[in-house]
Parts: C-alpha cells; structure tokens; sequence
C-alpha cells in the first residue's frame, strides 16, 4: 500500500470517529441546548431516543454506498461520503438552541445527525475493507487493528475536546467549537482525496467477467442468497457496537449524572483512559491475531468478558467494582473485535462485499447498537435497577459469543467448539 493512501485511510478513519463520538459524548450538552428543559433523567432519555431513531437511516447509506463501492470503486464511495459527513458535523456548531428557535433546533440536530450517519457506512465501513484488501491476507488483522486503533484516537481526541470544553463551562459557545473543528479536519480530507488509490483486489474483481456486480435493485436476492452470513454478520456487528455503545457512551454519562457513583469530571476522565486502553490493545490484538488463531483469542477473551461482568453482578454494591470494571471490559474487547471484524469481511464475495459488510454493520447498529443506551435508560427508569442494566451488558456477550460459535461451525467451515478453541 502506498504511504500517501495508507496514512490518508487512518487520518479519515480518526476524524470521522471524532465526530461520531463527539455527538455521544456531549449528550448532556446537546440535550441541554437543543431540547426542551426537564428533569436531567427524562432529558436523557429523550436525547437518547433521538440518537437511536436516528440510525435508522444508516442502511439506506450502506445500500447506496455499498453499491458505489462495489460497482465503481472503493475510494469513490470514500470520496463522496467524505463530502457529506464534513458538512453535516460543521453545520452541527452553527445550529440556534432550543431558547432561541425552539423545536426546529431539535428537527435540524436530527436531520443532521441523519446526514452524518449515512455518510458513515460509505466511509468507515468502505475503509475498513480497503485496508484489508490493500494489505493482504498476511497483515489483515493487524491492519485492521491500526484502523480500530485510528478509530479510538479519533475518540480519544473527542473526549479531551469535550472534558477541556466542560472545565470552560463559562465560554458557552466553546462545545460548538469542536464540531466545528471536526468539519475543518474533514475539508482537509476533502482536499487530499486524490491521493487515495484503488486496492488491487477490486481491480481484479473488476477486470473479471465472472465477478459481475449485481444490479442496485438485486439487493433483495443477494440477502436471500447469503442470508445466514448476513445475519450472523449483524448479530455480531451490533453485539460489539453494544458493548462499546455501553462502555463509552452510556456508563459514564449514567454514573455521574443518573447513579450519582461517580462524578462528571471523574466520568470524562475514565472515559479518555478507557478509551486509549482500547486504542492500545487493538494494535495488539491485531498482531497477535495474525500470529495465533483468532478463533481462540475471540473465544477466549469472550469468556472472560463474560466472567467480568457476573463478578462485577455478585459484588455490585461495591463501588471500586462498578467505577473500575469497564476499564477490563474495554481492554479484553479489542481482543474479539479486531479479528471478528476482518472475519465478517471475509465471508462475502468481492463483488458483494461493501453492501453485505456494511449494510449487516447499519443494520446491526440500528437495531443494536445505538439503541443500547436507549434501553438501558429505559430500564433505570422502570425498574431503578443496576443488576438488569448490567444483566443487558451480559446479554450483549452472550448473543455475540452464540454467532461466534455460529460463524465458525456453520460458514467458515471448521469444527469448532469452546473447548477445542481454548486448547488449539
């Protein structure tokens, strides 16, 4: 891969995750300002809510971008939705709050978290298969951990923006300014476009008559023809979402501002801690998944995973316990994330690849992923219970770790068992 169009793919990768974390982070911000004055609980459920209605229109960006990629080009789909996510984050620093305009502030913050996310599946998703493609099959999983690893800069550089613009409360417009910083970083994408090249994969496919791209309006049959693998794929990609929805976005935000364990300093703090330690361990699960087989490391960090999370249960009023657990949960994630992630890729075929990855990934989002801190609000409020917001967390681990097993039984071919992953 040339150094132009590989530092390029990880630079768009961290803003784009930049602004995506951004608009979780500041949750609290954001339903201040662009939502009508309630209780703090019932103005985070509401927050909530619109950040997981949202998402339904992230599908309609795989379906359209997948296809762009798959018919004409992997860095084209890059380059439009480049275009299109810049101007959605910038527009987001520029929107009148609630006091000023009143409920249009709130349709405009959704339309342009709309814009956003279906922006999202052509690029993130579209890199994450470039990279792959571009590297090999011998470096894939330790590239895709630098590509999970820019994501969590990306993140990382979302949470010290938001913490440095909470410590300033007193310069009120200052949380506008990091969206704003986030569309300038993305105009900067925009100008060094060209410097993207093709992979080598999609020109072979391309120059191949038997690899022929299915019409825009196949989509039904294409589904219907890899429907466990697409299914599989979007178990497994929102069961990871999920988790990480839950760790970074909903656990700080609950704990300091609904729970009260914690307060909001302390919460942005774990926040930025929690999320270098993931950034750190995906270069490392990267490598050590292209040393190892990943099906043990998936399996064997999946269990322990699980095991965090019933002791966290067993011993849940202490609060060392509750503060700390996510910091282990978010270390042992990359762990089955990294490899998964390539895993899912490789099950379609070239041709179908950038609509089945991306479209499972929206999907899984839409139906996972980001309504996990929606749900887990909803729990609190009806049941004012931590055993069953963590119990969801358990959930998450366990459907995850069923399509694992799945994925490896059923359509990647091997025997495949708990114990034979532990002891191969």
């Amino acid at each position: 891969m040339t150094r132009p169009a590989f530092l390029i793919a990880f630079f768009a990768t961290i803003v784009r995750y930049y602004d995506y974390a951004l608009f979780g982070l500041s949750a609290s911000i954001l339903s201040n300002n662009f939502l009508p004055k309630e209780a703090c609980d019932h103005q985070l459920l509401l927050f909530f809510a619109i950040f997981s209605v949202a998402v339904i229109v992230r599908p309609l960006g795989s379906i359209i971008f997948g296809y762009i990629s798959d018919k004409y080009g992997r860095v084209i789909s890059v380059k439009i939705s480049v275009f299109l996510a810049t101007i959605s984050t910038i527009l987001i620093g520029f929107i009148p709050n609630f006091d000023t305009i009143g409920v249009l502030s709130t349709v405009i913050l959704t339309f342009c978290r709309m814009a956003f996310l279906i922006s999202l599946a052509g690029e993130i998703d579209v890199i994450k298969i470039y990279v792959v493609e571009k590297v090999g099959k011998f470096h894939r999983n330790y590239a895709n951990g630098i590509v999970s690893f820019c994501t969590q800069v990306g993140a990382l550089l979302a949470a010290s923006m938001y913490h440095f613009s909470s410590e300033c409360e007193q310069i009120k417009y200052l949380w506008r300014v990091n969206f704003i910083i986030g569309g300038i970083f993305g105009l900067l994408i925009i100008i060094m476009r060209n410097y993207f090249q093709e992979s080598q994969e999609f020109i072979n496919h391309q120059g191949n008559p038997s690899t022929k791209v299915p019409k825009f309006s196949d989509l039904a049959s294409i589904i219907k023809n890899v429907l466990s693998k697409f299914i599989v794929s979007l178990l497994i990609s929102g069961s990871i979402g999920g988790i990480y929805h839950f760790l970074i976005i909903f656990w700080g935000v609950f704990t300091a501002k609904i729970a009260l364990i914690t307060n909001p300093n302390s919460s942005q703090i774990m926040n930025i801690v929690s999320i270098t330690i993931y950034a750190l361990m995906s270069l490392f699960s990267g490598f050590l998944a292209d040393k190892i087989p990943p099906k043990k490391q998936i399996i064997t960090s999946l269990l322990l995973s699980l095991l965090v999370v019933i002791t966290v249960q067993i011993f849940l009023y202490n609060t060392i316990f509750l503060i700390y657990f996510p910091l282990i949960l978010i270390g042992l994630a990359p762990l089955y994330t990294v490899p998964l992630q390539v895993a899912i890729q490789s099950i379609f075929t070239t041709n179908i690849k950038g609509r089945m990855y991306s479209l499972s990934h929206s999907l899984g989002g839409m139906v996972i992923s980001s309504t996990t801190p929606f749900f887990c609000m909803l729990l609190w409020q009806y049941f004012n219970s931590l055993y069953l917001i963590l119990g969801f967390i358990l959930l998450l681990l366990l459907i995850l770790l069923i399509s694992v097993i799945f994925l490896y039984n059923n359509i990647l071919g091997s025997s495949f068992s708990i114990n034979q992953a532990l002891t191969k």
